[in-house]
């Protein structure tokens, strides 16, 4: 029986990321774990807004986007509880101590280094949504 055949939607990822190339090798490796990319922008207030609407299970988030930053999507997310439940997933070229500290303090619960640890946080997200599907996503 498929979890839409009773009313469970699959675990879905929302993408903040505004390098193409980078949001299709997510898009493949998300897809293929078996989750759902239920969007994606390059600029923070486009992601915002969709995650608000959206509610997704994961969000990856890149800090250095076409307008706005990533800390803006943490701040609004943790300001405003926008996606309370759901996983937030920081994958950046910046990955210095300070971007890390200040990601933590707002709402971020993993931060991966984009140049060394990309395939890294895709395992992360692979599992989470394993994980998520061994549970049961939650219902639609």
């Amino acid at each position: 029986m498929s979890t839409q055949a009773i009313g469970v939607r699959p675990f879905q990822v929302y993408i903040v990321e505004d390098s193409v190339n980078l949001q299709r090798r997510l898009i493949a490796a998300i897809q293929a774990a078996g989750a759902e990319v239920s969007g994606c922008s390059g600029d923070a207030l486009t992601a915002i807004e969709d995650l608000f609407a959206l509610q997704p299970n994961l969000v990856v988030i890149d800090l250095s986007l076409s307008s706005g930053s990533g800390f803006d999507v943490l701040r609004a997310l943790k300001d405003h509880a926008l996606v309370p439940d759901a996983i937030k997933v920081v994958l950046t070229n910046y990955a210095t101590a300070e971007y890390q500290e200040l990601s933590a303090e707002l709402g971020a619960d993993r931060f991966f280094d984009k140049s060394l640890e990309t395939g890294r946080a895709l395992a992360y997200i692979s599992a989470q949504a394993a994980a998520a599907r061994r549970r049961g996503a939650r219902p639609a």
